[in-house]
């Protein structure tokens, strides 16, 4: 019968070897651990049993996070307000942008210009995704209220 303690290095290299990254490693190994202390019986098993139970809850855990992320891009990328100023010169379009605030002209330029998504844009602004959704679908209202009224 092993311990967590002993399987905890072997644990921790497939833990890393399947995660992109030391954070989502690290939180693999917690789950698994979390999930392993409602098993009371698993400490009764053999070894190669208690790593072959770790090994799945990890993998599968891994599988669900990615799975959720790939249904949260798909959402994200489906419900964005789009914005298509066609017919603007880009000084025109650069003036528009100009009447937004320095934040919602810098999430507008990055989405629809360099065509980063909402995740990248937050990872670069230090917002949360769903704030750079809402700035975004502000800074569009605006730009479209905008154009109606130079019409």
């Amino acid at each position: 019968m092993a311990t967590f303690e002993d399987l905890h290095g072997d644990l921790r290299r497939f833990a890393y070897s399947i995660a992109r990254h030391e954070h989502e490693a690290n939180d693999l190994l917690q789950d698994a651990f979390e999930k392993a202390l409602v098993h009371s019986e698993l400490e009764q098993w053999p070894r190669h049993k208690q790593k072959a139970w770790f090994y799945r809850v990890m993998k599968n855990e891994l599988i669900d996070q990615r799975r959720k992320l790939q249904r949260e891009t798909e959402w994200e990328e489906a419900n964005e307000p789009a914005f298509q100023a066609a017919g603007l010169t880009a000084i025109e379009t650069a003036d528009l942008l100009r009447s937004l605030s320095p934040i919602q002209s810098d999430i507008v330029f990055k989405r629809y210009w360099i065509g980063l998504s909402s995740n990248e844009i937050s990872e670069q602004t230090a917002l949360t995704a769903s704030t750079v959704r809402y700035h975004l679908a502000q800074a569009i209202k605006t730009l479209r209220k905008q154009l109606e009224e130079d019409e």
